[in-house]
């Protein structure tokens, strides 16, 4: 039986240790630029470079969070960046970008590919999508169930790691923005502020709670489970608490781990002091074992408070005492002749995985001894001297012949000493190069590209660039009024929920030239409500609504796509990160299937002004893609599997009808922000209390022309503020003078000055 990669955190070279003495396979590990934890402590380079040489001297392995989103103008350092690692032999990298991706792909095919859980990787299609990218690994959300983990596994053929004890998200990973929105710190960069840990009060109660601070996972009492599922990796998280906690932690999964394979039909009970062990390394007051069986659950939420256990000192004392007090020493026996008219030699035999390694050094020619012979003892004491080494001697074997003078030998203890270091360096050397010639080039020929590029010349477009969202059929069948008098609008995409809840002839119209496409939803996974039979409904109800096209909104849907090889057109939004060229341009290439391809993408959210004009424009010098642009809209701050109303409340019992409800929570501040609760996919959407609204930047945003169409996107709007932004914005394009209809305070310019940290 392949047994499961036990994977720890490391925020610094002493929590990597401790982790490994704790029985880690693996660690996992942030440079100083472009990881998901700009406040950890982090390693320089050449501390990367030493943990590298370490782990593998050790048979362990090492594996990089190259896991933030990354901008145009940062893009360029990332070769210089990886480039010593890789020649270290840096084990695997773990990341969100696609662009970043795309680089170490072509460039480091020494390294493996490990798609973040930042990829938002929810089911099979967009598992498989990113094996055909190169990727040896997925680590999907955390808000799947082992049913749903295990399908990845098999049906896509690829490794899952999995996060099994540590801090929850409530936000889907990679698609969180309310740091960002809140204080400018993106969670996309590794600067997430938490604002999901701060109290809220529910509309029309009184009180603060904690609904959106989800308790932290523990899932040592499921291990079994895990294991027979097929999971490839158990990842324990923690890059920024104390080298204690890494190293507890670890010590007790791999002691369950460990009877779990001594016995696989025991008794596999956690024992009471170990779930206290537990309970004191830096965990919050309360624990569940996630999502694996549950969709999502009140009892996950601290609701009451997200703080900490106090931690045990005596516990914390004795975990460092036995793991963070030593390094890993690899055991071997030493070898030494002495032989007078003979040259010294010295050896070392060690095994190292599967192979036996022996080596030996010679030096000058033992001398019969004038005066004071060498002792066996001195010779002992010397060859012995391994501190600072990774090397510990178990047996020593010391032969000492004066040829029958009886009068002892001579060699200068300075040259036992270099004997020694040369010997040490030798094997050391010897083993670098065993691990090196053990590690595979991965084979990236399969790897398709787009090539037919020229088909993206852009073509004179009928109607107008204003590509309008609508959330419900109020504000539908206000834009298609409007719509029918004014070719500005050239697009209308209408959420799913509408889509699919309406008779076609409702959905259908005659304008001239005007194109309809489906929203699909934030989230596509394989469960019944929100799976990808839902986005199958909508290709299935396209052709007779005379429909042309979805909006693409994850991965999971991109891969489905792919895979059926849809044939209508398909544009990505901006929760499908293309925050460089090369992000865009390995979205292309998913072009390079059967019938499918990806006709348009848009900016996302977080990127300034001036840095979405530089990707647009490094884009276009390649290829002549059309890219969409958002005007106006309620940024969606958190895409939770949590539900605020069941937690705060009880469950509509609405799930699978065709149905969503709205609520809202309040923050500190007294800001009231609008959640909608989409029971057909069961999942809730927590809007940005203020609209971004660009109406003040529109000359500027027009003179420019970077983009070829631009968004106004509809979400919790009356039908009535519908009708007066969309007049409003048309009367903005067209140069007229339009009477301001946003009071001072009532709406945010976004991102569109400030970009994201």
């Amino acid at each position: 039986m392949k047994r499961v990669e036990l994977l720890s955190p490391a925020g610094g070279y002493e929590t990597m240790v401790g982790a490994f003495n704790a029985g880690a396979d693996a660690v996992y590990l942030g440079g100083s630029k472009f990881g998901a934890r700009a406040y950890a402590d982090n390693f320089d380079r050449d501390q990367v470079l030493d943990a590298i040489s370490y782990a593998h001297l050790h048979d362990k392995k090492i594996y990089m969070t190259v896991n933030t989103l990354v901008k145009e103008n940062e893009y360029g350092e990332l070769y210089d960046f990886m480039l010593p690692y890789a020649d270290r032999g840096l084990d695997g990298v773990i990341v969100q970008d696609l662009g970043v991706m795309r680089l170490i792909r072509q460039e480091f095919p020494g390294i493996e590919l490990h798609a973040s859980t930042q990829q938002t990787v929810t089911g099979v299609y967009g598992a498989k999508l990113l094996k055909e990218r190169g990727c040896t690994r997925v680590v999907p959300a955390r808000e799947l169930s082992l049913s749903e983990m295990k399908a990845i596994r098999d049906e896509a053929d690829i490794e899952v790691e999995a996060f099994i004890h540590g801090a929850m998200c409530y936000c889907y990973s990679g698609i969180c923005l309310f740091s960002s929105v809140v204080g400018g710190r993106s969670g996309n960069r590794g600067r997430c502020a938490q604002p999901c840990r701060l109290p809220y009060r529910m509309n029309g109660k009184s009180g603060e709670q904690y609904p959106l601070s989800l308790k932290d996972m523990s899932t040592i009492a499921i291990i079994p489970e895990l294991i027979e599922a097929g999971i490839d990796s158990f990842k324990i998280e923690g890059r920024m608490k104390k080298p204690e906690y890494s190293a507890g932690v670890t010590a007790l999964y791999r002691k369950y781990i460990d009877k779990y394979y001594e016995n696989p039909k025991g008794d596999h009970s956690v024992s009471k002091e170990d779930m206290e062990i537990l309970r004191n390394l830096y965990q919050r007051t309360g624990i569940s074992d996630g999502y694996y069986h549950r969709h999502n659950d009140k009892a996950m939420v601290t609701v009451v408070s997200p703080a900490y256990n106090p931690t045990s000192e005596e516990i914390l004392s004795e975990v460092h005492e036995k793991f963070l007090t030593s390094e890993l020493k690899l055991k071997c026996d030493i070898f030494c002749e002495l032989r007078v008219g003979e040259a010294a030699k010295i050896a070392m035999s060690l095994s190292f995985g599967d192979d036996v390694i022996y080596e030996e050094c010679t030096g000058s020619e033992v001398q019969a001894a004038s005066k004071r012979p060498l002792e066996e003892e001195n010779v002992r004491k010397q060859l012995l001297k391994l501190g600072g080494t990774p090397f510990e001697c178990e047996n020593i074997e010391i032969t000492i012949d004066d040829n029958g003078s009886g009068t002892g030998i001579f060699i200068a203890v300075s040259e036992l000493n270099e004997l020694r270091r040369t010997l040490v360096a030798k094997v050391t050397d010897r083993l670098y190069e065993i691990k090196k010639n053990a590690q595979k080039l991965n084979s990236y020929e399969n790897v398709r590209h787009f090539t037919d590029l020229d088909s993206y010349k852009s073509v004179d477009a009928k109607r107008g660039p204003l590509h309008i969202l609508c959330n419900t059929k109020e504000q539908l069948s206000t834009v298609l009024e409007r719509a029918e008098n004014n070719t500005d609008i050239g697009r209308i995409y209408v959420d799913s929920n509408i889509f699919l809840s309406v008779d076609v002839k409702e959905l259908s119209t005659n304008i001239s030239n005007l194109e309809m496409f489906v929203a699909l939803p934030y989230v596509t996974r394989k469960e019944d409500f929100d799976g990808c039979k839902e986005v199958q409904r909508v290709l299935d109800k396209l052709p007779e609504s005379g429909y042309t096209g979805v909006l693409v909104r994850n991965l999971e849907q991109l891969g489905y796509l792919c895979d059926k090889g849809f044939t209508g057109k398909a544009v990505s939004d901006y929760s499908v990160y293309t925050w460089n060229k090369e992000a865009a341009m390995e979205l292309i290439d998913c072009n390079e299937q059967d019938g499918f391809r990806l006709e348009e993408v848009t900016v996302p959210y977080e990127l300034n002004f001036g840095e979405a004009r530089d990707m647009a424009g490094e884009l276009k010098k390649t290829v002549d893609i059309p890219v969409s642009y958002n005007l106006y809209g309620h940024m969606p701050m958190m895409v939770s599997a949590g539900c605020i109303k069941k937690t705060t409340d009880r469950c509509s019992g609405r799930v699978h009808e065709l149905y969503t409800e709205d609520t809202t929570i309040i923050d500190r501040l007294g800001n009231v922000l609008p959640v909608t609760c989409n029971c057909r996919h069961c999942y809730n959407v927590i809007w940005n209390v203020h609209p971004t609204s660009l109406h003040g930047r529109m000359g500027k945003i027009m003179n420019e022309k970077s983009f070829d169409h631009y968004r106004i996107d509809f979400t919790i709007e009356s039908a009535k503020r519908c009708g007066e932004v969309l007049d409003y914005y048309t009367d903005l394009y067209n140069g007229a003078d339009a009477s301001d209809i946003f009071e001072s305070g009532s709406f945010t310019t976004g991102h569109f000055k400030r970009g994201a940290e």
